[in-house]
């Protein structure tokens, strides 16, 4: 049985323009499903995100690590880059440009359990996108970031250090420092 919006022709098939009110009908169900739903990044908990979350904007880019926004200067928890005049810190920056520009707008979040500031007066926040991207998993997956400051380095533990280390394909120095893939 044929559908009633469809017209067969010899070589194709066209369909009638769906009706206007039900597209807006169907938007209006969505939005107000939307809203019942708590947010979860894929395969993660809402409860591991919530804890104390704020949406901001990106300022700019300090290096690998680190952004500046309108919240705040902010060290991105979980992972670590090279720093300046070591191999890899204008790749790892760069990368990090790539990832977040200018005008972003960002969720920082705060687990449970974190320190809210390290001793340079940065927000300790993991950084999420606005399309549900983890920007210290993306870093450490593409091999520019090392897994870092959490509960196996005497840190408090979060949410993500597991799959961070998991996720790691950088290595470090016998002393700790951050080795990117392109150095090795």
């Amino acid at each position: 049985m044929r559908s009633p919006r469809a017209t067969r022709h010899p070589d194709r098939v066209t369909r009638s323009p769906v009706r206007p009110l039900g597209l807006a009908a169907l938007a209006a169900v969505l939005a107000a499903l939307a809203a019942c739903v708590p947010f979860e990044a894929p395969g993660r908990p809402a409860a591991d995100l919530a804890a104390d979350a704020e949406t901001t904007t990106v300022v700019s880019v300090t290096d690998g690590d680190t952004i500046r926004t309108d919240a705040g200067r902010v060290r991105i928890v979980g992972i670590d880059t090279p720093e300046q005049g070591e191999c890899g810190y204008d790749e790892a920056t760069a990368a990090l440009e790539e990832l977040l520009s200018p005008g972003d707008v960002v969720t920082l979040t705060l687990s449970e359990g974190q320190n809210p500031e390290d001793r340079y007066g940065r927000l300790l926040r993991h950084v999420t996108t606005v399309d549900g991207a983890d920007v210290a998993l993306r870093m450490l997956e593409a091999g520019f970031a090392v897994a870092r400051y959490d509960s196996r380095d005497g840190y408090p533990r979060h949410p993500f250090e597991d799959e961070y280390h998991a996720a790691q394909v950088a290595t470090t120095t016998a002393d700790g420092s951050p080795v990117p893939v392109m150095c090795r």
